[in-house]
C-alpha cells in the first residue's frame, strides 16, 4: 500500500471514529429524553446495581439524567474526540516520517536493534516510533512543528493550534486532575485557557460541539494536505 493510500485509511478511520462518539453522545441523550418523556406518561421502573447495593425508580433515574449526561457522558465523549485526535496524528506523523525519515540522520542507534531488525524499514520504523513516542510528552504545538519539519502543510492555522492545546489541556485536566484547574492546565492552555487555578472544568454543550468540530476539521485538513503533498 502507498504512503497516499495509508494516509486515506488513517484519515477515514478517525472520522468514522469521531462520527461514531460524537453519534453515541447524541442518541445517549435522546434515549434519557424519551425515558424521561416515558416517565411523565405514568411509566414505572425499578433497578437495582447487584455491585453497589443501589435501588433506584423512574423518579430517581430522571433526577440522575442531567448529572449523567453533563458531567458523565460528555466528559467521556469529549475525551475520545482527542483521543481520537491522538491517534490518527501520530498514525499520520509515523507514515509521514517513515517516508522521509530524513532529520533522524544524525540519531544514534542501538547496534541489538539494528542487528534484530529483519530490513532497513524495521530500522527507520523503530527510530521514528522512539521520536514520537518522546515527542507525545512535549507540547501539543511541537507534534505540528515536527510534522512541518517533514512535510510542510501550512495547516492548522495558528489560531487553530491554539484551539486544540486548550481542548488537549481541558482533557488533561479531567483525566488528571479530577476537572480542577491547575498552573499544568494554564501553561498548556495559553492564550485560549478559559479557566483561573482552582475553578472546576465544565463541558458546556456549546463547548462540546465546538471541539468536536473543530478536531473535524483538522483531521480533515491535515489529511488532504498530507495526502496532497506526497502525491505531488
Amino acid at each position: 500500500m502507498s504512503a497516499t493510500d495509508d494516509l486515506r485509511v488513517i484519515a477515514e478511520r478517525a472520522d468514522r471514529d469521531l462520527n461514531a462518539v460524537h453519534d453515541f453522545f447524541e442518541h445517549s441523550r435522546f434515549v434519557w429524553r424519551s425515558f424521561e418523556i416515558l416517565v411523565a406518561q405514568g411509566h414505572r421502573v425499578s433497578t437495582e446495581n447487584q455491585a453497589t447495593g443501589t435501588l433506584i425508580d423512574q423518579d430517581g433515574l430522571v433526577r440522575l439524567a442531567p448529572v449523567y449526561t453533563r458531567e458523565y457522558l460528555a466528559s467521556f465523549t469529549f475525551r475520545q474526540f482527542v483521543s481520537v485526535f491522538e491517534v490518527f496524528l501520530f498514525e499520520l506523523l509515523h507514515r509521514v516520517l517513515v517516508n522521509n525519515p530524513w532529520q533522524f540522520s544524525e540519531k544514534q542507534l542501538n547496534f541489538g536493534s539494528v542487528i534484530r531488525a529483519a530490513t532497513r524499514d524495521e530500522v527507520i520504523s523503530g527510530v521514528v516510533l522512539k521520536q514520537l513516542n518522546e515527542l507525545k510528552y512535549e507540547p501539543l504545538r511541537e507534534w505540528f512543528v515536527a510534522m512541518n519539519r517533514a512535510l510542510r502543510l501550512d495547516c492548522p492555522g495558528e489560531d487553530e493550534v491554539d484551539a486544540l492545546a486548550e481542548i488537549k489541556a481541558t482533557r488533561d485536566i479531567l483525566e488528571h486532575n479530577a476537572g480542577i484547574v491547575n498552573e499544568t492546565y494554564r501553561r498548556k492552555a495559553g492564550n485560549k485557557a478559559r479557566y483561573e487555578v482552582g475553578q472546576q472544568v465544565e463541558l458546556d454543550d456549546g463547548y462540546h460541539l465546538e471541539s468536536w468540530r473543530l478536531i473535524k476539521k483538522v483531521v480533515n485538513d491535515i489529511s488532504s494536505a498530507a495526502i496532497g503533498r506526497l502525491s505531488g
